[in-house]
C-alpha cells in the first residue's frame, strides 16, 4: 500500500534546487534562493498563459513571391531565404494599427488565462518595443511608431494579469547580410554562437525589457548557443532588475530557473524535479500564416481544454499561443477558441487551479488533479458501458458528484481494489467533463499493476508503460521524452524469475536493462527495422519529408532471470543499457552513441515467469 505525500497532493508547488539570484552576491544566499523559490511558487499557481508570437513576418502571411513557404511562419526569413535588405523592405511596411492591447488582455482573462508572454524580438532580430540601441525597431523602422510592447504592459496591469517576454538568443539582422548558415539545410542558423559585440547589445537590450515595462514575471529565451559565461551574464541582467522573473532553460547553460517542455508535449508522470512550462499552439505554426486551417472549432476548444487538463494534472504551466494577423488584429477563428477554453474554464477552475498532481498512474480514460480529501476526475475518454473504473484507491469514498451542474450523487461501487462510478446519469461536457470524489482519511493508493495468470506469468505490455523523460536545462535538447519505462507488478512468490519481451526494433542491436528493486538483468536485443522516408502532412497545409522507422516484424527473445526478494506491488524499470548524456555543445551532444538518445523500441509484452512454473 502507498501513501502519498500530502505537499504531493495538496499543493503541486514543491521545492527545487534554485540558483541563487545576483541579488545574494556577498549577502545572505539563503534568503535569495527562499526569494526564488516564492517566486517560483507564484508562477506555478498562474498554471495557464497567453504566448503571442506577433512581428513584421506576419505581414507575410505565410507567402514570399507567390510562394506558400513551409514550416514555421515566424521564420519565414529562414525557410523562404529571404535576404536582409528585402526583409527590411517587409519591416518598413509593418503597420499593426488594428492592434488592441486591452481587447488581448480581456480575451486572456476571459480564457482563464493569468499571464501574457509576448515575442518582443524573434530571431529576425527586430524589436517590438522602443529599444535606443538600434532603429531596427516597432518605433523607429515603421509607420506604427508606438511603443507595442508599452500598450500591452500597461493592459496588462490595468486587467489584472502578469507579463512575460520572449527574447531570442539568435538574431539575423544584428549578425549581417551573411549570416551563419546550417551547414545540414544551408538555410540561416537558429543555433548560431553569440558574438561578443551581440553579446553586449541583447544585454543592453535586455536591462531596457527589465526597466521599462513593470514587473516581469517570466524572461522566456530561446535557441542560440550561447556560452556558460553568456547564459549567466543573461541571467545576471535579469536578476539585478527584476529578481522575482522566472527564466526559463533555454538561456542555456543551467541557468534557467524553469524547463521550456517540447512544444505541445504533455509526459505521461508528473514531473517534480523542476517547475515546467509546455509552449502549445493550435498548428504547427505560431506566426500567422494566411493559408493554415486549424480543426473545426468544437473540436480544436476540446484539444486545447484536455491539453490544460493534462499539463495542470501533471504540474506544468500551459502557454497557449495566437498569431496576430499583421494588422494587429486577431483571427476569429482564435478569438472563438479562446472564449470556448474560458468558458469551460470558467466552470471548471477549482479542478485547474491551486490543484495538486495526479497521483494515479496512466488512467485510461483521463487525469486526476487533487485538493484536500479530494479528487478531481477530468474524464478524456468516456466508457462505453458508463462505468468509470479507479484502480487502487484504498480509502473510503463518501460521494461522487458532477463538479457543475446536477449535484446528485453518483452511484459507487467499491470492490476488489477497484473503484466503479455509474455514469449513466451524468451529463457528459461536450469538451471534457470532470467529477468532484470526496474520501475519508490520508489518501492511499495502490499502483495499478500486473498480476500472475494461473500460469504464473505476469504480462506487461507496452500500452501500460509508464515513459519517463530525461530533462534538463543544458542546452535546446535537453529535452529527451521516452528515456526510461516503468510497470507495477503484483509478485506472488519471492525468487528469480524468467524474462520474455516480444518487441520491434529498427537498430541492428542496443543494450537494455531490466530492473527490479534488488536486481537487474542487462541483455541486448538485435532489432530488424530501418528508416524510411514519409511525406508529413501538418494540419492538411504543410507537408515535409521526414525520416520515419520502420521496425519490421515482431521479434521474441528469451532475457534470462530477474530476482525479486519479496512479495506484493513493486516496480519493474526498463532501461537502456548505456549512458547518454545532456551535454551543451551540439558537437559534444551528438559524438554519443545516438541509439540511447530516447528508447526507440515497441514493446509489445514482457513475460516474467513465476520460478515454479
Amino acid at each position: 500500500m502507498f501513501k502519498l505525500s500530502k505537499l504531493l497532493l495538496l499543493s503541486g508547488l514543491l521545492s527545487f534546487a534554485v540558483l541563487p539570484t545576483m541579488a545574494a552576491e556577498g549577502s545572505n544566499t539563503v534568503t535569495a534562493q527562499l526569494q526564488n523559490k516564492s517566486a517560483i511558487e507564484n508562477w506555478q499557481a498562474m498554471r495557464f498563459g497567453l504566448f503571442i508570437h506577433f512581428g513584421a513576418y506576419a505581414d507575410l502571411a505565410g507567402v514570399w513571391q507567390g510562394k506558400q513557404i513551409e514550416k514555421l511562419g515566424e521564420q519565414i526569413q529562414r525557410h523562404a531565404d529571404i535576404s536582409q535588405q528585402d526583409y527590411q523592405e517587409v519591416v518598413k511596411q509593418f503597420n499593426p494599427s488594428n492592434f488592441d492591447a486591452d481587447a488581448i488582455a480581456k480575451l486572456a482573462k476571459h480564457a482563464g488565462m493569468r499571464y501574457i508572454v509576448l515575442t518582443t524580438k524573434h530571431h529576425d532580430g527586430f524589436a517590438m518595443f522602443d529599444s535606443k540601441h538600434t532603429d531596427f525597431d516597432i518605433v523607429d523602422y515603421t509607420p506604427y511608431k508606438k511603443d507595442l510592447l508599452k500598450e500591452l504592459s500597461e493592459a496588462t496591469k490595468r486587467h489584472g494579469l502578469k507579463l512575460g517576454l520572449y527574447y531570442s538568443t539568435p538574431d539575423w539582422h544584428f549578425n549581417g547580410p551573411n549570416p551563419e548558415r546550417n551547414p545540414i539545410d544551408g538555410k540561416i542558423s537558429v543555433f548560431g554562437k553569440v558574438s561578443k559585440a551581440n553579446e553586449d547589445f541583447q544585454v543592453a537590450q535586455l536591462e531596457e525589457l527589465m526597466s521599462n515595462y513593470g514587473d516581469i514575471v517570466e524572461v522566456f529565451f530561446d535557441m542560440g548557443e550561447p556560452t556558460l559565461a553568456q547564459s549567466k551574464r543573461f541571467r545576471e541582467v535579469v536578476k539585478k532588475y527584476q529578481p522575482d522573473a522566472l527564466i526559463n532553460g533555454r538561456v542555456m547553460n543551467n541557468q534557467g530557473d524553469f524547463l521550456t517542455m517540447p512544444d505541445n508535449h504533455v509526459p505521461d508522470a508528473p514531473i517534480v524535479e523542476y517547475p515546467w512550462e509546455t509552449p502549445g499552439t493550435f498548428y504547427h505554426t505560431w506566426g500567422y500564416k494566411s493559408w493554415v486551417k486549424g480543426l473545426p472549432l468544437e473540436e480544436q476548444v476540446a484539444v486545447q481544454v484536455r491539453k490544460l487538463s493534462d499539463i495542470a494534472s501533471m504540474g506544468g504551466n500551459f502557454l497557449l499561443n495566437i498569431g496576430p494577423k499583421g494588422d494587429g488584429s486577431i483571427l476569429p477563428y482564435e478569438k472563438d477558441v479562446l472564449f470556448g477554453v474560458g468558458k469551460w474554464v470558467e466552470k471548471h477552475k477549482e479542478a485547474i487551479f491551486d490543484t495538486g498532481l495526479n497521483p494515479f498512474l496512466k488512467l485510461d480514460w483521463g487525469q486526476v488533479s487533487t485538493a484536500d480529501n479530494t479528487l478531481y476526475l477530468h474524464v478524456h475518454q468516456w466508457p462505453e458501458d458508463n462505468k468509470l473504473v479507479i484502480p487502487g484507491l484504498v480509502n473510503k469514498v463518501q460521494r461522487v458528484t458532477q463538479l457543475t451542474g446536477d449535484k446528485a450523487k453518483l452511484l459507487i461501487n467499491q470492490i476488489d481494489g477497484n473503484t466503479v462510478i455509474d455514469l449513466s446519469g451524468t451529463t457528459k461536457d461536450p469538451y471534457l467533463t470532470i467529477l468532484k470524489l470526496n474520501y475519508a482519511g490520508a489518501l492511499e493508493i495502490i499502483p495499478r499493476h500486473s498480476k500472475a495468470n494461473s500460469h504464473g506469468i505476469i504480462t506487461l505490455t507496452g500500452e501500460q508503460a509508464t515513459k519517463h523523460g530525461k530533462f534538463g536545462k543544458e542546452s535546446y535538447r535537453s529535452m529527451l521524452k521516452d528515456f526510461s519505462r516503468s510497470w507495477y507488478v503484483d509478485v506472488p512468490v519471492a525468487g528469480s524469475y524468467k524474462v520474455k519481451i516480444n518487441y520491434k526494433m529498427r537498430y541492428k542491436d542496443k543494450d537494455f536493462v531490466i530492473a527490479s528493486a534488488n536486481d537487474q538483468l542487462a541483455f541486448n536485443l538485435k532489432g530488424r527495422g530501418h528508416k524510411v522516408k514519409t511525406l508529413q502532412s501538418f494540419d492538411g497545409n504543410e507537408q515535409t519529408i521526414k525520416v520515419q522507422e520502420d521496425l519490421g516484424q515482431v521479434s521474441h527473445s528469451t532475457l534470462g532471470k530477474l530476482k525479486f526478494d519479496k512479495v506484493g506491488v513493486q516496480k519493474v524499470t526498463l532501461k537502456q543499457g548505456q549512458a547518454f548524456e545532456l551535454k551543451t555543445s551540439l558537437k559534444e551532444f551528438k559524438a554519443q552513441d545516438q541509439r540511447y538518445r530516447a528508447m526507440n523500441i515497441d514493446i509489445e509484452s514482457i513475460e516474467l515467469i513465476a520460478p515454479q512454473h
